[in-house]
């Protein structure tokens, strides 16, 4: 009887042990699945890049820059054209000069006996007032206006109807001329409007003097 009685509470612990034993089974199995999927997703966190930052400022930064490149370009060309502009008035300013020159252009043996008849008509024309006293003017105001290093003396300026004499002279307190100064003094007066009416054209140059005469024929 009391083999029994022992052999029933053996029975009852040891189905109350596996009672328990499933009951923690059945409690822990469902956890499992549900602790791995939350250590791998903060695995996957960790590992995820950094996010990037939206950089704006650089982007804005090139635009910029961009537009004032293509406003510099523009200022170049700007530049540039009226350079270009400048120059072609010049070529055609010397151009002229070439013209008047070649115009004005006499074989060498008929110069002497031109100058000669040319100082014969200074001598024997009558004085327009009115075109000879232009002229007259025309060479002062030049020599005062055109910017010259000296400004010569001018002791002779003489027109008649068609024919002008002008003789400069160096200044009593100029010790020297620059180099080449009755030459570049001459090639801006041919430049002159007033001076492109006459034809024919001689100069006679020493240090200290130049004596020109001028022919409308």
């Amino acid at each position: 009887m009391e083999l029994s009685k022992l052999s029933f509470g053996l029975a009852v612990a040891a189905s109350f042990i596996c009672g328990a034993v499933a009951m923690s089974l059945f409690q822990s199995t469902p956890q499992q699945p549900q602790t791995y999927q939350q250590q791998f997703v903060e695995e996957q966190i960790a590992q995820a890049p950094e996010p990037q930052a939206i950089t704006v400022a650089p982007v804005i930064n090139k635009q910029v820059v961009e537009v004032n490149s293509d406003s510099s370009v523009a200022d170049s060309k700007s530049e540039l054209e009226q350079q270009i502009a400048e120059l072609k008035l010049q070529v055609e300013n010397q151009q002229a000069v070439i013209a008047s020159y070649r115009s004005s252009a006499i074989p060498p043996q008929q110069i002497d006996s031109h100058l000669d008849e040319l100082y014969t008509l200074l001598e024997e024309q009558s004085r327009d007032e009115a075109w000879a006293y232009q002229v007259e003017t025309a060479m002062s105001d030049f020599l005062i206006m055109a910017d010259l290093p000296v400004q010569p003396q001018l002791s002779v300026s003489t027109c008649k109807s068609s024919v002008c004499q002008f003789k400069l002279l160096q200044p009593e307190d100029v010790d020297d001329l620059p180099s080449h100064y009755w030459r570049n003094m001459t090639d801006k007066m041919m430049e002159q409007s007033w001076w492109k009416q006459f034809k024919f054209t001689s100069t006679t140059s020493s240090d200290d003097s130049l004596t020109i005469i001028a022919s409308t024929q």
